[in-house]
Formats: C-alpha cells, sequence, structure tokens
C-alpha cells in the first residue's frame, strides 16, 4: 500500500507542497496525453520529447511561482521589519550606513553600496562573532536603552536616534567588541577578504538589476567597520581594555589586520587619485 503524501501543517510550507504537487500534475498530465496519443506507451525518448514540449509552454508554471514569489516578498518585508527593529541590527548597520545607496555615498555606479548588502552582512556577523555572543550584547544593549530612554527619543529622527544612540559609551563599547571579535577572523587578511567578497555575492538577493559586491567595496566597509578598534588601539587606555578582554595577542593580531587594511586604504586612495588625473 503505498503511504498517502500528505501536506505540512505548516501553513508557509503547505502552500509550497500544494504549488510544487501543481508542477508535477501539470507535468504528469502532459505525461499521459502525450502517451494517449502515441498507442498508450512512453518510451525514454518519448518522455524527454515531452518535456521539451511542456519547456516550451511559457506559461504553464505561472500559478506555482505565483504563490512563490508572494511567500518570498513576505519573508523579505518580515527581515527587512526584524533589521528595522532589531537595536544591534540598526547599531552595527549605522557604522556604515553613509556607504549605502541614497547616503552620502549617491548611487551605485560612484561605488556606493546596495542596501542588498544587509542580510549577507548578518550573515557574516554571524558567522565570525557567534550567536550566543551577539545575543549577549543584544541583551546588554537592550538594558542600555531601557536605561538611558528618554522621553524625547520618540521624537528624535530615527537616523539621528541611532547615531546618538551608536555614541553612547556603553553601547560604543559593546560594538567595538563585536567588531574587534570581527576583525580577529581577518588574522589572514587577504584570504579573509576574498571569503567575505564571495559570501556576501553568494547571498545577494538580487533584483532585476544585479549588483556585485567588490573588493573596493569591501575595503570601504572593512574601514568603516573598524574604525573605533583602530581607534582604540592607538590610545593606551583603551588598548589595555582590548587586552584585559581579548588577550595580549589577540591585540597583536588586530594590529597587524589594521596594518593590512591601512594598505589597501591607501592603495586605494592611489587609485582614486590616479583616476582623477
Amino acid at each position: 500500500m503505498i503511504a498517502v503524501n500528505k501536506p505540512p501543517r505548516d501553513s508557509f510550507k503547505q502552500r509550497h507542497h500544494a504549488a510544487a504537487f501543481a508542477v508535477l500534475e501539470q507535468f504528469s498530465t502532459g505525461l499521459v496525453e502525450y502517451a494517449r496519443a502515441h498507442g498508450g506507451t512512453i518510451s525514454p525518448d518519448k518522455i524527454l520529447a515531452a518535456l521539451d514540449t511542456l519547456r516550451g509552454q511559457e506559461n504553464l508554471f505561472d500559478g506555482a511561482w505565483m504563490t512563490l514569489e508572494t511567500d518570498v516578498d513576505t519573508v523579505k518585508a518580515r527581515q527587512n521589519a526584524a533589521v528595522r527593529h532589531d537595536p544591534l541590527g540598526r547599531l552595527m548597520v549605522s557604522r556604515f550606513a553613509h556607504l549605502l545607496e541614497g547616503r552620502e555615498a549617491g548611487d551605485l555606479e560612484h561605488g556606493a553600496l546596495s542596501r542588498e548588502i544587509l542580510q549577507p552582512f548578518f550573515k557574516v556577523i554571524r558567522m565570525m562573532v557567534g550567536m550566543d555572543m551577539l545575543q549577549e550584547i543584544d541583551g546588554e544593549i537592550h538594558a542600555i536603552i531601557v536605561q538611558h530612554a528618554d522621553e524625547d527619543d520618540e521624537l528624535r529622527d530615527p537616523t539621528d536616534y541611532w547615531d546618538h544612540l551608536a555614541e553612547e559609551p556603553q553601547v560604543a563599547n559593546q560594538l567595538n567588541l563585536v567588531f574587534a571579535r570581527m576583525a580577529l577572523h581577518f588574522k589572514d587578511y587577504d584570504r579573509r577578504k576574498q571569503w567575505m567578497v564571495q559570501l556576501v555575492n553568494d547571498n545577494l538577493p538580487h533584483g532585476d538589476q544585479a549588483w556585485t559586491f567588490t573588493e573596493e567595496h569591501c575595503v570601504r566597509l572593512l574601514r568603516a567597520l573598524f574604525r573605533d578598534v583602530r581607534a582604540a588601539l592607538s590610545k593606551p587606555e583603551r588598548s589595555a581594555e582590548l587586552v584585559a578582554r581579548l588577550g595580549s595577542e589577540n591585540v597583536e593580531t588586530l594590529r597587524n589586520v589594521m596594518a593590512a587594511l591601512d594598505r589597501d586604504i591607501a592603495a586605494l586612495h592611489i587609485r582614486e587619485a590616479d583616476n582623477w588625473k
């Protein structure tokens, strides 16, 4: 006895289950019709021919695709909402918001970062820093927000609010720890940089107009993310704090990473100067 293939109870999965079976039913219907037209049997060659016939029908799977497309749009909307209401996420993005298209960086043609980079960026952070640490720091930042809440906060411009919060010393220290942990993964700087470029591009939710995350984009992004790490390393008291949190060996690694990044930034400035000539 053949087991009944029941769809999952979850409504999201159920819709995709139904969409997938709609595709299979249309394919099987095409095969049955082809078999009836050819004496009731189908050879391998005829199956392939039937598949070619179905492939030529451009609107064949429109119904199933509309179901999938609607749910993809829903997921994207949920992701964007999560980014907007996630304090740690917003604070991390505030470090490089000026590089995003539509801000000071201008348009994509002039080197701005596409906003499609946000989801791949968070994936990179999760992989390098770890969810346990991110959740711990997120909890601490929530506590700081509650502790320093002001009745005028709701009246602030959203951008001004997040910029203001990012400069709060306790918050800045927690963010600095996130990016210091991230920077430690660039011990093999060139190799890790190429890895990051590839990972971001592999996870971009490309729309109609594809955008590519380049090595130059990566250098600019890292410069923005590691800005305060570099500043801390240049001040003895803050450098000592990093040693206490991360250990002297890791702090030495951070210095080497910043030196490698500085070389990339210098090379970038030289290329920009040559382009202006």
